[in-house]
């Protein structure tokens, strides 16, 4: 075999190589770039209408989800979840949020939606719980541009007690060591007969920001379950807050 016939040998089997690789690398390409695409957005948000939506829907403002419920349930895990509500929300249940954090505000500036949480009994009737937000391990909650409508204890049987009387709740023993809440322009209003916290924080530490946000008359002791009325925030060990006292 000539030398000229080697080196032509070498080129030709060079040029095959070479468009092997480039051929693989065009598919190795499309895959991760494929595979980027399909991981989903860390933070989300999902507009919420309960009377028009459903949670069949993509979460959009055209096409609303029914329930809060599904637009964390749609968020990933360690995820931020945008609610944008287009209606006033009727809680009839409690939300649990665990291992993703939640901004919960009206979907238009200037106005503000109204959530309603209500009464409910628990599963063996024996008590009455307030409809609200679990609080579990890894979750941080606003809430902004929103009316949270604390309901009527007025002949609710057995009267509401305890923790399970407060809208924001810790998870129990077994839940969030911290609850993280920060209210930004709330109104936080009774309806007549109101007698729920804003806070049960249970066995967790309460880490509490407050602005721009109103709070009925006479409301001092019901901001967390177990602190009594003109307590000084900064003589409780479990709870870090910019109120001056509670």
């Amino acid at each position: 075999m000539s030398l000229e016939s080697t080196i032509g040998d070498l080129v030709s089997k060079t040029t095959l190589l070479l468009d092997y690789f480039g051929t693989k690398k065009a598919g190795i390409d499309s895959a991760v770039a494929s595979a980027i695409a399909a991981v989903p957005a860390n933070k989300r948000a999902w507009y919420v209408n309960q009377l028009t939506g459903s949670d069949t829907n993509d979460g959009t403002a055209a096409s609303p989800l029914k329930t809060v419920d599904k637009a964390i349930a749609n968020t990933p895990v360690g995820g931020f979840c945008v609610v944008l509500l287009q209606a006033d929300y009727d809680m009839t249940g409690d939300i649990v949020l665990e291992a993703r954090s939640m901004e919960w505000r009206t979907d238009a500036i200037g106005t503000k939606r109204n959530l309603r949480p209500s009464y409910i009994s628990s599963s063996d009737g024996a008590t009455k719980i307030m409809t609200g937000l679990i609080c579990g391990i890894g979750s941080v909650l606003g809430l902004r541009d929103v009316t949270l409508t604390l309901p009527s204890a007025t002949g609710v049987v057995p009267a509401p007690s305890t923790f399970l009387n407060s809208f924001f709740k810790g998870a129990g023993t077994g839940g969030a060591p911290v609850i993280g809440l920060k209210l930004t322009t709330v109104d936080v209003v009774d309806a007549a007969g109101a007698t729920g916290y804003l806070v049960g924080p249970g066995t967790c530490a309460l880490s509490l920001q407050v602005t721009g946000t109103t709070f009925p008359s006479g409301f001092a002791g019901r901001y967390v379950y177990g602190v009594a009325a003109a307590t000084a925030a900064n003589t409780l060990t479990n709870v870090v807050t910019n109120l001056s006292s509670l």
